[in-house]
């Protein structure tokens, strides 16, 4: 489990640091938009950089939200139900989101040939770097969904009642 942990502490940096990017570029593009309008400039790329930083912090976000265990989801089913039974709940729960964000990123793969070759509106760049920059958030995501439904197996009961805190998940993020 420890080479798990300095995996996933790895792709927590990296989601934390393209997150941060991701809300800094945004930012600085769209205070640029609006500085450009009061001043009578043209910075028209600004729109659409902004547009693509949003993506990929949310990309990265999500990551980060399911890291900490802050995804919407319903368990009042699975919170009334015997501890065997919540195991296999959880465990297709997170095995159709690892199926879910594994098929996204296979369609993206098998398009990325064709996206390569298209351009961006304004800023000409190709197409497949916006659908890299989210397809390696998307890994992340499809990495840690499998590594949660593998654990709902291997768990022993006792462990897989037992919910881990706040303080639990951010040291392990940090």
């Amino acid at each position: 489990m420890k080479v798990f942990d300095q995996l996933f502490k790895l792709l927590d940096k990296l989601a934390f640091a393209g997150a941060a990017v991701s809300v800094g570029g945004m930012l600085f593009c769209v205070t640029l938009q609006v500085v450009a309008r009061m001043t009578a400039l043209s910075a028209n790329w600004t729109t659409e950089l902004s547009q693509y930083f949003f993506l990929w912090g949310t990309t990265f976000a999500s990551y980060i939200a399911a890291r900490r265990g802050k995804l919407i989801g319903v368990e009042l089913i699975q919170n009334s139900v015997a501890a065997p039974i919540k195991r296999g709940m959880k465990f297709l729960s997170w095995a159709t989101c690892a199926f879910f964000y594994g098929l996204v990123v296979y369609y993206c793969f098998v398009q990325l040939p064709q996206l390569m070759g298209q351009t961006t509106p304004i800023l000409k760049w190709s197409m497949g770097i916006i659908y890299i920059v989210m397809m390696v958030g998307i890994f992340m995501l499809t990495v840690y969904s499998v590594y949660m439904a593998l654990e709902q197996l291997v768990k022993k009961p006792e462990e897989s009642t037992r919910e881990k805190t706040v303080e639990e998940i951010l040291e392990e993020v940090e």
